[in-house]
């Protein structure tokens, strides 16, 4: 298989890139995702109890559509790091960076040297790409990106932003909004959108990526507008949650439940 990321080129390019999130950790579910058109899915480890076998499953049926695979790992951690990406990731995304110092530590534990000090144990990568093949292309094609989700990150977002080796960064809205005092994603707040805003243009004025989460496909355009390349429409989840939920109001309506 040939070792490149279509997601990131785009994005390199300037252009913007539409994927969903697999929170079930079900291969199945992220393959329909996937065969739906979604350019790139993203499997959810930090919040949801899935495994690095599940992930590799789930990675196999997302790349079987042309999809390009991603992860949100549990930690900026070098174990969950490799692990991940050995697994065959070509992108992940890690949470609450809080320094300077966090952000070099995901560049050096996610790139092979020079950039780096990665390892290469072989895993599932191994046998996808080949070892020369990978290890020579992987810099290149896997997509980092870092969470700012914290008060400290977007203290410190002018340190952060210019740290090489970084695609670029994930605002994350709701814990952001927690950690502030804000209202929630999905409750008006002025505040909360202009910081958000602001963020994505510090981000791309920086010349990085600037990425996010979005619930539909109104809220992505508007998110697209403001900067941001990379956006979520939803997870696997939400849409059964709100397909079910509408099935059951359409019975109640018509008395049969």
């Amino acid at each position: 298989m040939e070792l490149r990321n279509p997601v990131k080129e785009k994005l390199l390019a300037g252009q913007h890139s539409i994927g969903c999130w697999c929170v079930s950790g079900n291969p199945l579910s992220a393959e329909t995702l996937a065969a739906a058109g979604f350019e790139w899915v993203t499997v959810d480890v930090e919040h949801y109890p899935i495994t690095v076998a599940a992930a590799a499953d789930i990675f196999r049926g997302v790349q079987l559509h042309g999809a390009v695979p991603l992860a949100r790992l549990p930690a900026c951690d070098p174990t969950w790091i490799k692990r991940f990406l050995d697994a065959g990731a070509l992108g992940i995304i890690l949470p609450l960076v809080r320094t300077v110092e966090d952000v070099r530590n995901a560049v050096q534990w996610s790139r092979f040297p020079p950039l780096g000090r990665r390892p290469y144990g072989g895993g599932r990568v191994h046998f996808l790409y080949g070892r020369d093949e990978y290890i020579a292309g992987a810099n290149q094609a896997v997509l980092l990106l870092v969470q700012i989700e914290t008060p400290e990150a977007v203290e410190r977002l002018d340190e952060i932003l210019p740290v090489e080796g970084v695609d670029g960064y994930f605002v994350g809205p709701t814990d952001l909004s927690l950690s502030l005092g804000l209202p929630l994603p999905g409750l008006p707040s002025a505040r909360r959108d202009e910081l958000v805003g602001s963020l994505a243009g510090r981000i791309r004025a920086a010349g990085r990526i600037a990425a996010t989460v979005g619930a539909s496909a109104e809220q992505a355009a508007q998110l697209i507008q403001q900067g941001f390349q990379l956006v979520s429409v939803a997870s696997d989840l939400s849409y059964v949650q709100r397909v079910a939920a509408d099935s059951v109001a359409g019975l109640r309506r018509r008395g049969l439940m």
